[in-house]
Order: C-alpha cells, then structure tokens, then sequence
C-alpha cells in the first residue's frame, strides 16, 4: 500500500455523513494538508484544513489558485446531491448540476495532474430487477433513478479523464451505510431509533423479512483508505457492502436490545415486504484486502448513543 501521509488531499461533500467520517480518519496522518470543499465553510470542524467554500457546478482553476493552491495529490470526490428519501432520486435539477455539472467542473478544475482521484458511486446504479439474486459487480446496470443514471454517467467520466491524463483512480459503489451522522436521512435505522428513544413503536412495512444489507461507516471508510492508497491505478468498480444480509426483523431486534426498548414492534403485513437485497463483498475484499468489519450489535450501539447525545 502507498501512503498518504506528506500528501495534499481533497475532499469534496466534507461536511456529509460519510465525508465527516472520512475527514476525521485523515486527520490522524501525520503530515497531510488537507483541503475541504464545501458550500459552506465548516471551520469549527477540522480547523487545521484549507476550506474551500463553493458549489461543485461553480468550480474553475481559479477557485484554487485563489487560495494558493497549486497542487492536489488526492481528490476523495464525495460530494454531490444524494436522495435523502427514495422519492428525491429524480429530482432533476440537483442531480444535473451536483452530479452531472459538478464532477465535470472538478475534473476540469484541478490546478494540476493528481496522483489518484477517488469516487463515490452507488449500489443504486444496479437493475432493481434482479434484486432477488446476489448483486455483484458484473451485475447488470440499469438505474431508476436519475440519481442511479448520474452516477453511471460519472463512473464513465472519472475513468475517461483518468486515462486521459495518466492518473490512478478508485470507483467505489456505496451501498447502505449506517451510523453516527445519518439522521439527515429518512432511512430504516435513523427512523426506528427515533421512535424507540421516545417509547413510541416503530411501523415496518410488511413482515419484517425482506433482507438488507448494511456497512457500518468506519468499515465504509476503511475501504476508502484502501482504495486511495491501493498498489493498482485501477480500483473498481467495488461494491463497498458488507456482503452479510439479514432480515428488517432482526436488524429492529438489536436496535430493541442496544436501546432499551421494551415496547411493540408494529408490522404492518398487509403492506408490501419491499425488495430483498444481497450484495456480493469478495471483489472489495480480494482486491482491498481483508479486514475485520464492525460487528452489527457493536455498530449500532454507536448510532444510537449518538442520537441519546442529542447530536443529530
């Protein structure tokens, strides 16, 4: 693995949930320059780092140089405009100048060549049709979602400009991420928390059965870490999951047990289970390496005592 200290690294969506995390982990190297981009300076956090305060579909060369830089090594392209709901994925504005707009402008805004540029793509670029077999990185890619598509359409472009230039590069398909910091989204963890905390039931939509497949956020970023610094120029696409699916019902019953609750889980059989998703790991691990993921009940006591601690 190459290192990443002494280097000078961006990362973009800084302030994001899985961003925030990141930050922290390359915090820790000795001898990084870190630089933040975001649409709003965030200096409390991390005020060690250069913040860059713009719109992803706003950036130019002179955004850089006007902070006197001149040089990126690593880019950890993380920002964009991510659904915070299912009903958001098409929301066409956002997602033409975030995703589409914006990647486009940061690969043409770069002061100079980097070393590697590392992207955050998604499980939702996958058909939702074969849902019911074990999604691997050969699976077919048919988005539905604009969201979906524009992520599709960047792992393209990252991979052209990469080429082109001559620098490594890293495509990372996020799947369900869970853990301290997410409560912005309207998700089945932050959801049930929020109702057990104040000893309300939480609603399931059918029987609890269909099957989900969760990643804490440190394990999420670990891959991250392995990906920038990985001996190969070309990372990916990986599926960044866990590869261990259970069902809704059991993820609810360790929430039960890590928090306390003791009231009524209300599942509503007659609405639909949803969609069953299994997702294949063994190319993030044999490529990555091996590491020991955060265990389920481990993980999820961390979320909720970030939600006990009023910081969502």
């Amino acid at each position: 693995m190459n290192s990443l200290a002494g280097k000078i690294v961006l990362v973009t969506g800084a302030t994001g949930f899985i961003g925030r995390h990141l930050v922290d982990r390359l915090r820790m190297i000795p001898g990084i320059s870190l630089i933040l981009l975001s649409r709003s300076s965030k200096s409390d956090f991390a005020p060690e780092a250069a913040w860059v305060t713009s719109a992803l579909d706003r950036l130019t060369r002179n955004t850089w140089l006007d902070h006197g830089i001149d040089r990126i090594d690593v880019i950890f392209h993380f920002g964009a405009y991510t659904p915070k709901k299912s009903s958001e994925g098409n929301e066409v504005d956002e997602v033409y100048h975030d995703n589409l707009i914006g990647t486009r402008a940061l690969l043409e805004s770069l002061p100079c060549t980097p070393e590697r540029f590392v992207f955050s793509s998604t499980l939702d670029v996958y058909s939702t049709s074969e849902a019911s077999q074990i999604l691997t990185e050969e699976s077919r890619l048919s988005p539905a979602s604009l969201y979906g598509a524009s992520k599709v359409f960047c792992e393209h472009l990252v991979r052209v400009y990469a080429e082109k230039l001559g620098y490594a590069y890293a495509i990372l398909r996020f799947g369900h991420i869970y853990g301290p910091g997410e409560g912005a989204y309207v998700k089945l963890i932050p959801q049930v928390i929020r109702s057990m905390l104040k000893h309300e039931s939480p609603v399931i939509y059918g029987d609890g059965s269909a099957q989900r497949d969760f990643m804490f956020v440190d394990d999420a970023v670990e891959a991250a870490m392995r990906a920038a610094t990985a001996i190969s120029r070309q990372v990916g696409p990986l599926n960044v999951v866990s590869g261990q699916s259970r069902s809704i019902r059991e993820f609810v019953e360790v929430l039960s047990r890590v928090s306390g609750f003791s009231g009524k889980i209300e599942y509503q059989a007659e609405k639909p289970n949803g969609v069953s998703l299994m997702l294949s790991a063994k190319k993030m691990f044999d490529v990555l390496g091996q590491w020991e993921l955060c265990a389920l009940e481990d993980g999820l006591r961390q979320e909720v005592n970030y939600f006990r601690s009023g910081d969502d």
